[in-house]
């Protein structure tokens, strides 16, 4: 030291700028909620208000993002689609064409509908699925008809009997594989409750309770279940979630599943109101590859809660489908 009194002179700033650096590293890693045992917390209700589509529009190619002016004229553009849709009725509209499909759409009109793009590191994503780079699901041209859901639309059988429904159908599941997967129409909505051991997932749609074992192993001999059966691990300040053992009767369109299906997530924390949400699906069966997606969730604000969606016995929908296919078989049979 006493043959370099440069150095000296800059150990006191080099000493003041490694103190002004904890400073703010402390800081940062307050800036997120935690538990007691210094996990982050994720407990409390989410949101994913967006449009962003699961896939990509096959016209934008491997686009990954809008600039600012583009996502301003999206969010414009669906303003203008709820206006329109809150206008009142032409009363002298004509009846549906005969054989058309009539839908819920008057009840969607009450839905919450997302305007706005889903927004990742900076950029205004043009679709959730980031891999592949095209943001496009690699389902097998072979396989389109293999999964579950496919094969009873083919089959002669379809409404044969509630056995051969599709389980949303028949109330036996409502939605999606797994609570956070939602897609665009769906509700957008999710309680996340949390301990040392365990991690709960409670949708909106679909009102399914999903219990997440921590650092927990898969059984053995394990039997396939609504939902799957989910354990996670942590990786620093990110749950990494494994999901397997799906029934194959939960293919859920457009994510079509077999009983191969599989599904890794990660639930990170980037801000006190903020999880990035990232899910990697794969299953041979229907996919060239393992495909994955983001979705950006914000607290909801106090105040703002979770509402039950029903689906029971009193389903009268699925009673009359059954009964309008044995009309259509006498029809057939005269």
């Amino acid at each position: 030291m006493m043959g370099r009194p440069e150095l000296t002179k800059k150990i006191p700033s080099l000493l003041c700028f490694l103190s002004i650096l904890l400073c703010y590293s402390k800081t940062f890693a307050q800036e997120i909620p935690r538990t007691p045992d210094g996990r982050p917390d994720f407990q409390g209700n989410w949101n994913n208000l967006h449009q962003t589509p699961l896939q990509r529009p096959a016209s934008l190619g491997d686009k990954q993002s809008y600039t600012a002016e583009e996502a301003d004229a999206l969010v414009n553009q669906a303003e203008q689609g709820i206006t329109e849709r809150a206008s009142p009725l032409n009363p002298d509209r004509l009846p549906p064409v005969a054989g058309s499909r009539v839908t819920n759409q008057a009840d969607d009109d009450f839905d919450e509908f997302p305007i706005g793009i889903a927004r990742i590191n900076g950029e205004y994503r043009t679709s959730l699925v980031i891999d592949p780079q095209n943001g496009r699901i690699p389902l097998r041209e072979e396989s389109k008809r293999q999964d579950f859901f496919s094969t009873l639309l083919a089959s002669g059988r379809y409404l044969d009997g509630p056995e051969f429904g599709w389980a949303a159908e028949r109330c036996l599941i409502a939605g999606p594989q797994l609570s956070l997967m939602f897609q665009r129409g769906l509700s957008p909505y999710a309680q996340i409750v949390q301990t040392r051991n365990y991690l709960m997932i409670l949708g909106e749609y679909p009102y399914d309770a999903r219990i997440i074992r921590i650092d927990s192993e898969h059984p053995v001999n394990g039997f396939p279940k609504w939902m799957g059966d989910s354990i996670a691990h942590w990786e620093g300040d990110t749950l990494v979630i494994h999901t397997n053992k799906f029934r194959a009767e939960h293919s859920y369109p457009p994510i079509l599943s077999t009983d191969l299906f599989e599904v890794e997530e990660r639930l990170s924390l980037t801000a006190n109101d903020k999880i990035l949400y990232q899910y990697t699906v794969t299953d041979p069966n229907l996919y060239t590859q393992a495909f994955t997606a983001e979705v950006p969730f914000t607290r909801m604000e106090a105040g703002r809660v979770l509402y039950e969606y029903a689906c029971h016995e009193g389903n009268y929908s699925w009673a009359n489908s059954l009964r309008g296919a044995r009309m259509e078989e006498r029809n057939t049979e005269n």
